[in-house]
């Protein structure tokens, strides 16, 4: 791993650079296929480079950082960080209430929600899936407003003057099924940071609950101490 990340600074490799053939690797440093194979494994987990099958290995990208104290999407937070984001809509739908939702919403069974689930894309790879549910009752005909590059947060504030001030969220760590490998274009079982919570309004009260996964290649997550 550091004979790769040394041949990264001494080449002075930039993003998206090529790093040489696996071949070529083990035979500068007089490695076999199985170690080399191993540590550029771990240099893709860690953010620090990634394969195109069939093309090689590529320098990655600063990874995007989100902080867990912040109430911005996705969205506002890569355009911050003058990162290029785009997002695919999957499903926009409506969608009745389950017990588990309803007792995480404090909804009653039934109630009628819109069902959001958006890919996110950063420098045009996908990096997250992204489920949201709404309470459809407060937030009607909610979905004329939703497009492929508008932020969903925006949207609430401008169009319905929501006011988000916090909410609630938990961080695991998951493995990607079939249909979830196929989404964010990695192997089935690939690690990946899975989040689920909910976001409330100035007076406390309930309006979304989300869940998604993450490739952590790309975005890590971060918080602020304080000594109280």
């Amino acid at each position: 791993m550091e004979k790769i990340e040394n041949h990264i600074i001494e080449k002075k490799l930039k993003p998206d650079d090529k790093l040489p053939s696996e071949r070529a690797m083990c035979t500068m440093w007089n490695l076999n296929r199985t170690t080399l194979r191993s540590a550029i494994r771990q240099l893709v987990l860690e953010g620090k480079i990634y394969s195109k099958n069939g093309s090689g290995t590529y320098v990655s990208r600063k990874k995007l950082m989100k902080n867990l104290q912040d109430v911005e999407g996705f969205y506002e937070t890569a355009w911050k960080a003058g990162r290029e984001v785009s997002t695919k809509v999957v499903a926009v739908e409506l969608y009745e209430t389950t017990k588990s939702i309803g007792k995480k919403m404090e909804l009653p069974l039934g109630h009628k929600l819109l069902r959001v689930a958006r890919i996110r894309l950063l420098e045009g790879r996908p990096v997250m899936y992204e489920t949201s549910y709404l309470d459809y009752q407060r937030f009607p005909k909610l979905e004329m407003h939703i497009t492929e590059n508008a932020s969903l947060y925006e949207i609430l504030k401008k169009e319905y003057g929501l006011d988000i001030t916090g909410g609630r969220e938990v961080l695991s760590i998951a493995y990607c099924d079939e249909k979830e490998a196929q989404d964010l274009s990695v192997s089935k079982g690939e690690p990946v940071i899975s989040q689920s919570g909910v976001a409330v309004d100035e007076n406390g009260k309930v309006f979304e609950y989300f869940k998604s996964i993450t490739r952590s290649e790309y975005v890590c997550f971060a918080s602020e101490l304080q000594r109280l």
